[in-house]
């Protein structure tokens, strides 16, 4: 099975140079790897010191890079829809866009990445892929689409099915206007199965997380929040990169002052994530380039593992009829935390992200008597709803 590696991290850390030193690493060591440069820009083309298209090309031996072309992805699903659209669009009198006039939504070519890393997991052809995602605040909102979306479809599609079924034929008769009719269903189909392969991706225990950060104190507020955001949406961290790390013994007292910044930062991130590696890259008299001076700053970090078993994202408690949820959300701020029931699931805020968890069957019939976040772990406390819970005769 496909290993993937989606490095992210902090804007200015290093991400393509450690994203790229991963794959050419992993390429020395005999496994066949993908280097995809998902990030939107040129960066890997200067860090590897070669060109670097849109269809894959070898740069060295077991090493295929690509980077996405967000346009062409966005054209040929724009143009697909647009040509299933054809014959109501001639009826009202709207002319189809040309090619040249189609121009990519923003954050648009950050989840069209996800279909270009689909395809390159589904071709079989490589033991390791690299993504070079962009920094947290993008990567995670794209990584959280599939399965955003995925819900969204389930719940508003039947309702969409019904109603065109019953005002289709009176639509077309008053109005005398062709009413799109199987296409619709198809393409929500299509969409809907092609959402589940990119959630079941970006979920599946052979895919990780790399974050990397420098040191310093507005770095680490910055890693805190990426922490609470991946441990939202539950993606697994593989390592935490810490790039460019001064030299404690050097006689250059502002040199020794940075050292001394670089060595909080990384025992704060220790205590940020306790089961997770931790390396260092020390800071370089030059930015590395080329595979051999990119294989130089792997060796400071470990080669990517096989990856694991799937980690339930929450633990039950219970104590006598209480039951509580753990679910752990290192680097949450509470005043940035915000919890709601809606039904069988819970709407969990943290910060500038959200996401709709669905409850497990054994609190589905509870009230929540109260909450707390405590050591980076939020506690619901449950007990059962009388009104639902069959109790013995007395």
């Amino acid at each position: 099975m496909t290993r993937v590696l989606l490095v992210t991290g902090l804007p200015g850390a290093g991400r393509t140079t450690v994203a790229a030193a991963t794959a050419v690493a992993s390429a020395r060591a005999g496994r066949r790897t993908l280097l995809l440069a998902a990030d939107g820009t040129r960066d890997v083309d200067a860090v590897l010191d070669v060109p670097v298209g849109t269809d894959p090309f070898d740069a060295l031996p077991d090493l295929t890079v690509q980077r996405v072309a967000a346009r062409a992805e966005f054209e040929r699903e724009f143009l697909l829809v647009q040509g299933q659209l054809g014959a109501a669009l001639a009826v009202v009198g709207v002319d189809p866009l040309d090619p040249e006039e189609i121009t990519v939504l923003p954050g648009a070519g950050d989840v069209l990445a996800l279909r270009v890393l689909a395809r390159a997991v589904n071709a079989r052809r490589y033991d390791l892929i690299v993504v070079d995602l962009p920094a947290v605040e993008r990567a995670v909102p794209a990584l959280a689409l599939p399965e955003g979306l995925a819900r969204y479809l389930d719940r508003l599609l039947p309702v969409e099915r019904q109603a065109a079924r019953a005002l289709r034929p009176v639509l077309a008769a008053v109005a005398g206007v062709p009413m799109p009719e199987d296409w619709v269903y198809d393409t929500a189909r299509r969409v809907s199965t092609e959402l589940e392969v990119l959630r079941s991706l970006v979920s599946a225990p052979t895919t990780t997380v790399r974050v990397v950060v420098r040191p310093g104190t507005v770095a680490l507020a910055a890693a805190r929040r990426a922490a609470a955001a991946l441990a939202l949406y539950g993606h697994r961290i593989e390592d935490v990169i810490v790039n460019g790390v001064s030299a404690a013994d050097s006689p250059d007292p502002a040199v020794r002052s940075r050292a001394e910044v670089a060595r909080e930062t990384v025992d704060a991130l220790c205590a940020l994530f306790p089961r997770v590696p931790l390396a260092q890259i020390p800071m370089l008299p030059a930015e590395p380039l080329g595979a051999t001076e990119l294989a130089d700053v792997a060796a400071h970090f470990a080669p990517v593992g096989p990856g694991g078993t799937i980690d339930d994202e929450h633990l039950i408690e219970r104590d006598g009829e209480r039951l509580s949820l753990l679910l752990p959300l290192p680097g949450t701020d509470r005043d940035d935390l915000d919890l709601l029931r809606r039904g069988d699931e819970l709407v969990i805020t943290v910060g500038p992200n959200r996401r709709l968890f669905k409850l497990p069957s054994a609190l589905r019939r509870c009230v929540i008597e109260g909450a707390g976040l405590r050591d980076g772990v939020l506690r619901i406390r449950f007990v059962p709803d009388p009104a639902v819970w069959m109790r013995p005769p007395q």
